[in-house]
């Protein structure tokens, strides 16, 4: 596999609208109790314009929306059955609620390749999502670590 030209390469942009229920999915599988992740009046009463999304949301909106997202990792000579996640980070520059219409970018940032004891590869590929909602406005973006065998 060789990756290394494909630093700096981009997948085509995906939209994603942010659906109420989804919220509520989302601070259910997390445990989260608080209501202003179930209903618009508890989130206004909080001080919220509509209701917001968990500070974890933008992970879903890639694979929840972004159907082709295995392909584009194929095509970039990424073998998705030998990937693993090894970390994702989020910087917020606004926050996201239901109703927002979000247009995401992923890019390739970094790709390193690494030895292993055994004379096997494995690479580190290093993918930043940037997502701007329905205004234009840079909502969040969130950087993925995958390693690849």
């Amino acid at each position: 596999m060789s990756l290394q030209s494909e630093t700096g390469q981009s997948f085509p942009p995906f939209t994603y609208k942010v659906e109420q229920g989804k919220i509520r999915e989302l601070a259910q599988a997390l445990g989260d109790r608080n209501l202003i992740y179930q209903s618009r009046e508890a989130a206004r009463v909080a001080g919220y314009p509509d209701i917001p999304v968990p500070l974890t949301g933008p992970t879903l909106y890639t694979f929840w929306v972004n159907a082709q997202f295995a392909e584009y990792l194929a095509g970039f000579g990424i073998d998705t059955l030998h990937m693993f996640h090894r970390e994702e980070t989020y910087e917020y520059f606004s926050p996201v609620y239901a109703g927002d219409v979000l247009t995401g970018i992923v890019n390739v940032v970094d790709v390193n390749s690494q030895k292993m004891m055994d004379g096997s590869s494995v690479h580190i590929v290093t993918l930043e999502i940037t997502y701007t909602n329905h205004q234009d406005q840079r909502v969040v973006s969130a950087r993925s670590v995958f390693i690849v065998r």
